[in-house]
């Protein structure tokens, strides 16, 4: 965002000289790789001052989005982090806390899933907060439910197998049916969680209103503080990003 403002900052200005940029630069909190880029800025609408226009008016549409963004989130903060209906896996007094868009039917998210485990492993002050939605199936063939109106329940009703049905249905390499989810209930015990209720319908509504303000497409989807993370990405970026926030 520094570095975009500050991109901003010149394009309005039409030029910096290399020397008045870098007294900018040393006014503000940038990395050295910040500053780096900013100079590749300059030396590009040097080059090019017929962008300058163009890029400014989507610099300022751009700052207008995150803010908007931001502010959806701090609205939303305490539906979103506090709130006891929503399962979690990991600190249960967190020092950093992951909001997962996830939902039992999206490839993507199964793969994204072993990553968060793995973080959760590694990081004993992280929580994973899932956010369930069900986009890929709306309704479970043969039920009157969905992965994420019974995963719910389970968290509310018997939450000591909710670890272990979370688990069995991130496992399962294809979209759950009648027989899957009556499979993983026998298991844990948990059939009463498959009779769907008002309280839970009203949640996921108001969860998948909250991620389309939030300019989201699809899942999976993440927030680590305000960094909102769209789509599966590998493990060993998502440890990086977790790591620059814990030690920030």
């Amino acid at each position: 965002m520094k570095t975009i403002l500050l991109a901003a900052s010149i394009a309005t200005t039409a030029l910096f000289s290399v020397s008045s940029l870098a007294e900018a630069i040393s006014t503000k909190a940038v990395t050295a790789n910040q500053q780096q880029k900013i100079m590749e800025i300059s030396a590009l609408l040097t080059a090019n001052p017929d962008i300058i226009n163009g890029l400014h008016s989507n610099l300022i549409d751009y700052i207008d989005g995150q803010k908007s963004i931001s502010k959806v989130i701090t609205d939303n903060h305490q539906f979103l982090y506090n709130n006891p209906q929503h399962p979690y896996l990991g600190a249960d007094s967190p020092t950093l806390t992951i909001i997962s868009f996830t939902d039992y039917n999206c490839p993507y998210c199964k793969r994204l899933e072993s990553g968060l485990i793995s973080m959760i492993e590694k990081y004993p002050q992280l929580r994973v907060v899932n956010v369930l939605l069900p986009f890929q199936q709306r309704m479970t063939p043969g039920t009157q439910t969905n992965t994420a109106w019974y995963a719910q329940n389970v968290w509310e009703n018997n939450r000591s197998q909710f670890a272990k049905v979370h688990e069995m249905m991130m496992n399962k390499p294809s979209k759950h049916d009648k027989a899957s989810l009556m499979k993983i209930a026998q298991l844990t015990h948990t059939e009463s969680d498959l009779k769907p209720n008002n309280q839970k319908v009203s949640l996921v509504k108001q969860s998948e209103h909250i991620f389309r303000q939030l300019g989201l497409n699809g899942t999976p989807s993440l927030i680590i503080n305000d960094e909102i993370i769209p789509g599966f990405i590998p493990e060993e970026q998502l440890e990086a990003i977790i790591k620059a926030h814990i030690e920030s």
